[in-house]
């Protein structure tokens, strides 16, 4: 099943902030490193310095200045390996980084004071209970391990409040076993040791919503630019499904499609079958973009299953059985859609035609008459069999005439004032062009009118379909001698 946006982008940030955790991780173990390191160096050289051999003064001073610094270094030094072992899943480095940082302040807290000479108690037994309460060891510890930890290491707030809430622990149990006070003094601390970590929690929000808002524009704009791709490559395949122009032969079949966006739901099937009749079909599918053009697809495959099966099929039983196929399978989906099935036979000069809630085709004849093919049923996919019918009608089609098909974009297009082209503005549009163009090519110049008309991008798909029957060249060759 394939995740939402909002879980895509928090699985990704998470994956990137684990990497980045672990790099910090890397980064703080060696710094922590390095300060024990240079800790024990001074400890060793101040130890030199000492009256007195070297080796009593090492065996006197090291439980509380050497040992704390090898017992850091080999904690941190172990840390890093871990922080740099690949394997490591985002739980993994989280839970290492919180760990790392209580053992820093298990060693600050009670290593340190377990391995002094004297307890701390010793340093505060000389102080007046005030003294005792206002003393700051305990919280500036807090607050420097905790807030050197945020600094280094990207945690949420949460994350650093469980290590806040750790490293208070430890230091109550220091308080405790290491320093005399009063009660007073105990719940002093309690309240005050969680402030010293009000610097590194604020600094972890600051740095995960920076973090958070960066990585999903770089995340939505990264899926932007990938889905702009697929979408073309796309529009490429479904263009595939659009049938190529005939310009040549008795029959001429010219259309222009201006999608909406990059994929769209208006569509134009062709078929020949074997006795010449031409078969036009154009559908125009509710809504926009891939959920319609992913409905083409399938309508396409079930055209071409109906006219293998039954290459003889009347218009309106084309309808009918399209019909039927989205009531069982796409209308479930609020998925619907218009319709016109033509089949021009011309040994007949006749024109056979359907129209399932479509706007009206315009026939234009010779004389330069102009008439409407209304609808004679309603959309596709809302009434099931027996109570849908859509009936085959003729009309006359002879040889210089032609039938104008459209989707409602071309009729819904709107200028400047609001105002809507409608049915009787593309008609005067159309008469116009045709009395301008004498190419065969009036799909074309009536898609510049509606562009021309419109003001701002389409509203909704534009497909303009013009089928004419040429004349035969002999004739139109005789009546330009005749004219002469």
């Amino acid at each position: 099943m394939a995740l939402l946006l909002d879980e895509e982008i928090s699985l990704a940030s998470e994956e990137r902030r684990s990497r980045w955790m672990r790099r910090r991780l890397e980064v703080f173990c060696l710094v922590s490193m390095a300060v024990a390191g240079v800790e024990l160096v001074v400890h060793v050289v101040a130890l030199l310095w000492r009256e007195g051999p070297f080796v009593r003064n090492l065996a006197a001073h090291s439980p509380h200045d050497v040992l704390p610094d090898l017992v850091a270094m080999l904690v941190f030094f172990f840390g890093y390996r871990c922080a740099r072992d690949r394997r490591l899943d985002r739980a993994a480095v989280i839970r290492y980084s919180f760990w790392l940082l209580v053992a820093a302040g298990v060693i600050t807290f009670l290593v340190r004071p377990l391995f002094a000479t004297f307890p701390i108690r010793t340093l505060v037994s000389n102080l007046s209970p005030e003294q005792v309460a206002s003393q700051p060891s305990l919280v500036g510890r807090v607050l420097l391990i905790h807030l050197v930890g945020a600094l280094f290491i990207p945690w949420t707030v949460r994350e650093a409040a469980r290590v806040l809430a750790a490293l208070c622990g430890l230091a109550l149990l220091s308080d405790f076993l290491f320093v005399e006070g009063t009660i007073g003094h105990r719940i002093f601390e309690v309240f005050i040791l969680p402030t010293a970590g009000i610097p590194g929690l604020l600094y972890c929000w600051f740095r995960y919503s920076r973090f958070r808002s960066r990585f999903t524009l770089e995340h939505v704009l990264g899926r932007y630019g990938q889905l702009q791709q697929e979408l073309q490559q796309a529009r490429a395949v479904h263009e595939m499904l659009f049938p190529r122009e005939i310009t040549e032969g008795p029959f001429q079949l010219r259309y222009r499609y201006e999608p909406m966006q990059q994929l769209g739901g208006d569509f134009v099937y062709v078929r020949r079958d074997e006795a010449g009749r031409l078969n036009v079909v154009v559908l125009d599918v509710t809504g926009h973009g891939i959920t319609a053009a992913l409905t083409v697809n399938r309508i396409h495959g079930e055209l071409d299953r109906l006219f293998g099966e039954h290459a003889a099929l009347r218009p309106g039983d084309v309808l009918e059985a399209l019909n039927r196929y989205f009531c069982v399978s796409i209308a479930k989906h609020d998925i619907y859609a218009t319709a016109v099935a033509v089949r021009h036979d011309g040994q007949a000069d006749r024109l056979e035609w359907a129209n399932a809630g479509h706007p009206p085709p315009f026939v234009l004849d010779t004389r330069g008459g102009c008439t409407a093919l209304d609808s004679n049923a309603i959309m596709l996919g809302v009434l099931d069999e027996p109570l849908y019918e859509c009936a085959t009608q003729s009309r006359p089609f002879a040889e210089g005439d032609r039938i104008v098909m459209y989707t409602d974009g071309a009729t819904e297009a709107h200028d400047r004032n609001d105002r809507m082209l409608g049915i009787e503005g593309l008609q005067r549009a159309l008469l116009d062009e045709t009395a301008r163009t004498r190419d065969n090519q009036v799909s074309e110049q009536l898609l510049r009118d509606i562009q021309r008309f419109r003001s701002g991008p389409p509203e909704d798909d534009i497909l303009i379909v013009e089928l004419s029957r040429g004349r035969a060249e002999c004739a139109i060759a005789a009546e330009e001698v005749t004219s002469k």
